[in-house]
């Protein structure tokens, strides 16, 4: 844990960077539209699960002025970096907790929406299998979780990385990315899964059942 912790912290000088590269989303067009495909309200409260340096939780913020938005990741290098980037906001309805996927501190039935945007496959084994316990107990019943990941790229460069990434993941973690609509379908209702208007990411949501 704590090796991995370091890695995230000082991956996080790097972390924006990178998913830009995957996404190509410098405007962070695709975190408006996982929001607003998440049906998030203002006066949602809603956890980004993952947060990293904070991209979509600040969104998120936008869209529930009258809420709120918790970023939570288990690096504070990641969250540092988000803090800085939210400084300047000042937003009264956002807020930083630094805790692990696998054990969420928070009440049952507390979120109206948990997002987690291309940190899903980073989560294998025990981790994996708690976080998303987690999250579905951390969900009023009704409530949305929505996962953005990437699709498999074409530019051979990208397409490199992302395979990289999928090997550093091991043996289970590839077939996770194989299976992941009948994992998500086993724990949550309504699973929907689409390809964004940009051909390079997908988005996955589904439902608590009532």
């Amino acid at each position: 844990m704590r090796i991995r912790q370091r890695y995230y912290d000082v991956f996080s000088y790097f972390y924006d960077w990178v998913i830009k590269l995957h996404s190509q989303d410098k405007s962070l067009w695709l975190r408006h539209y996982l929001s607003r495909k998440s049906g998030v309200k203002s006066t949602d409260k809603v956890l980004d699960l993952c947060t990293g340096t904070g991209a979509l939780a600040i969104i998120l913020s936008q869209y529930t002025p009258q809420g709120m938005v918790i970023g939570l990741d288990f690096s504070l290098g990641m969250l540092k970096k988000a803090r800085e980037k939210a400084k300047t906001l000042k937003r009264k309805n956002l807020y930083w907790v630094v805790a692990d996927a696998g054990a969420l501190p928070f009440k049952s039935g507390t979120f109206d929406v948990i997002t987690c945007s291309h940190a899903m496959y980073e989560l294998t084994g025990k981790t994996r299998r708690l976080a998303l316990e987690n999250i579905k107990r951390c969900l009023r019943p009704g409530g949305r979780f929505c996962m953005m990941e990437h699709e498999e790229p074409k530019h051979p460069f990208i397409k490199f990385l992302y395979h990289l990434r999928l090997l550093s993941m091991g043996k289970e973690g590839r077939e996770i990315v194989r299976h992941e609509l009948e994992e998500l379908k086993n724990i949550f209702t309504n699973v929907v899964k689409e390809i964004t208007p940009t051909g390079r990411t997908k988005l996955i949501c589904g439902e608590k059942g009532n």
